[in-house]
């Protein structure tokens, strides 16, 4: 995705955080000089929204290593402004693994709220006084008699206590993308195929996310229409992607596979592949030391990108930037596992062997080529 940084790999998982993100950072300074808050308040609210996009963290780990338990891995972990995504290299194939990987997410957050409720419950019976009473604040706003004697840290833990229960429970409203819409698909998989399935929970997605325009029309709120909007769209993309994921499993390696390709030597140095990627056709490599044993890749983007750094040593050899980590195919492996491997996992090609002999690649635009000619309406 454009526009992330990575802040951390956590499990091998890396985690990115949009560039937006700074937005809400901006809105705190803003909303707290508006108000006149002082410096220490600014400071406690800044560390709650840290704090807040941290059980976000945690809820996007629980469901990534939960699926990393039924070998499904996660490409990464993004957040943004709106939330955080764990996105899935797939879907796992049995619909009891989806449930799983699904209330993994919201029971981390259920998780932490009972954690975080063993301190003010636990120790004197003022601060279970000042835990009720910032409930009560909630229940009735108008009034200040309930937030009397509430401190910084206190609106900081009872506030994480409260926000990590509405995000358990916003998360399992029956629609895409939240956590509700995947474990409704689950569930209905049991009795029907995942595409039924998947059909059914999108449209029962969109119903809810018309309700959400429609009440945010009607309370002239921007951002539940806007909320309502987004999860219309998630639940027609999320029908179309497993729509998709039918296509790919009609078909194998040995259907796309390309037996021709442009072999390139470790030795070589980096300008040369440059100048193949400028003036030919091809945009991926496979690199091999002088014995034709597979040194790695070489993908568009790593030459692109070494090609536009103004201290690159063109004359290094391609042993020193070839990306030694990659997968093989197989000619009878399905298309479904091999699509992830070369168009999410930053290979760009991949060799392809039958009977422990290299028969050719699969690259990215053998996949489009497929894409352009079998999945329309996909």
């Amino acid at each position: 995705m454009k526009g992330v940084i990575q802040i951390a790999r956590i499990f091998g998982i890396p985690v990115q955080v949009h560039w937006t993100f700074v937005l809400i950072f901006l809105w705190v300074l803003i909303k707290g000089l508006g108000e006149a808050w002082d410096w220490y308040t600014i400071g406690w609210m800044m560390a709650f929204v840290l704090a807040i996009f941290f059980c976000v963290v945690l809820h996007e780990f629980g469901h990534a290593l939960t699926a990393r338990r039924f070998g499904v891995d996660t490409r990464d972990i993004i957040l943004s402004p709106i939330g955080g995504v764990a996105r899935l290299d797939r879907l796992p194939e049995n619909p009891m693994h989806e449930f799983l990987v699904a209330v993994a997410g919201p029971a981390v957050n259920v998780g932490i709220s009972l954690t975080l409720s063993v301190f003010p419950l636990a120790i004197s019976g003022h601060s279970r006084d000042k835990f009720y009473n910032f409930f009560m604040s909630l229940a009735y706003p108008g009034s200040n008699v309930f937030a009397v004697g509430l401190s910084a840290f206190d609106y900081f833990l009872f506030g994480l206590i409260f926000l990590n229960i509405i995000l358990a429970v916003f998360n399992m409203l029956p629609a895409f993308p939240m956590d509700g819409g995947r474990v409704l698909r689950a569930l209905l998989s049991l009795r029907m195929g995942r595409l039924r399935a998947t059909r059914l929970a999108s449209y029962i997605g969109q119903v809810l996310a018309v309700g959400l325009v429609i009440f945010g029309i009607w309370q002239f709120s921007v951002v539940t229409a806007v909320v309502g909007v987004f999860v219309f769209v998630m639940a027609v993309n999320e029908y179309r992607m497993v729509r998709f994921d039918g296509l790919l499993d009609q078909y194998t390696v040995a259907d796309v596979v390309r037996p021709a390709f442009t072999p390139l030597y470790g030795d070589e140095p980096l300008k040369a592949a440059i100048d193949r990627l400028q003036h030919g056709s091809e945009r991926h490599f496979l690199v091999f030391d002088r014995w034709q044993n597979i040194l790695g890749t070489l993908s568009e983007h790593k030459l692109m990108k070494l090609a536009k750094q103004k201290d690159t040593d063109l004359q290094k050899p391609l042993s020193e930037v070839v990306k030694r980590r990659y997968e093989v195919l197989l000619l009878q492996d399905s298309m479904r596992e091999a699509f992830p491997k070369v168009s999410w996992k930053g290979q760009g090609i991949l060799p392809v062997y039958h009977k422990h002999r290299l028969v050719g690649v699969v690259d990215r635009e053998s996949l489009d080529y497929l894409v352009k000619l079998k999945g329309k309406g996909a």
